[in-house]
């Protein structure tokens, strides 16, 4: 499974009870755009907006304090913009996925947006269908990249995944990267495989080093350049 897949554009069948709801939380600047997100997500008997905020700060708070499942979250916002604010919540090892809603489809702020650690990306002329599937897609631990920011986003990281000669990862690392690649945060990945936050942190740093990349984004794309996850 790769982290960042292209958004399907076939219909998913859904079973709603009452365990299911996925809680959101908004972070839009522009406060007609923020409402009519809200209206159509409101359609949806598994999905309820809990907050809505505009500035960076704020959403930093209103997840640390409300922990939804899914934050959507443009890229400007008032105060601290939207991309140093899921930097924050990464973080704090705050377990909400962040997605961004932006409309920036370059592929420099799509690959910056990655590598803070956003689960998807989507422009914001997405039809309200794409939007519940992706936030569904996000909630249940997956990636999503719209196809509008796929080939951007590729055209940058592919010339990063040519690396010859890397150093072998340990059993650790391996299964370090193995869970990275599915999209989790540096919290889930301890959660999941019995580590402290700190020692997953440590794994990371030599994960990079050994992979000749900078950050999760470069090196989930060089691993499976190379095999090393599927």
């Amino acid at each position: 499974m790769t982290t960042f897949g292209a958004l399907s554009s076939q219909p998913q069948t859904m079973v709603v009870s009452a365990t299911d709801i996925i809680h959101v939380v908004i972070a839009e600047d522009h406060g007609v755009v923020a409402d009519g997100v809200a209206t159509m997500l409101s359609f949806e008997p598994d999905m309820e907006v809990v907050d809505i905020v505009s500035s960076g700060e704020a959403l930093v708070e209103s997840v640390d304090k409300l922990r939804p499942e899914v934050a959507l979250v443009d890229v400007n916002l008032i105060g601290m913009d939207g991309l140093a604010a899921v930097r924050e919540i990464e973080h704090r090892a705050i377990p909400t996925r962040t997605m961004a809603l932006t409309m920036f489809i370059d592929r420099d702020t799509v690959t910056r947006a990655v590598a803070a650690g956003v689960a998807g990306y989507l422009p914001k002329n997405v039809r309200r269908e794409e939007l519940v599937q992706a936030v569904r897609a996000v909630a249940a631990g997956k990636g999503v990249l719209h196809p509008d920011v796929t080939r951007p986003f590729l055209e940058r990281v592919g010339p990063l995944a040519m690396h010859a000669g890397l150093q072998p990862l340990s059993k650790r690392e391996q299964e370090v990267l193995e869970v990275l690649a599915t999209g989790k945060s540096t919290k889930e990945i301890a959660e999941s495989l019995g580590l402290g936050d700190e020692t997953v942190k440590s794994h990371l740093s030599k994960i990079y080093q050994k992979l000749k990349a900078t950050d999760r984004v470069q090196a989930v794309v060089v691993a499976m350049r190379h095999g090393l996850v599927r």
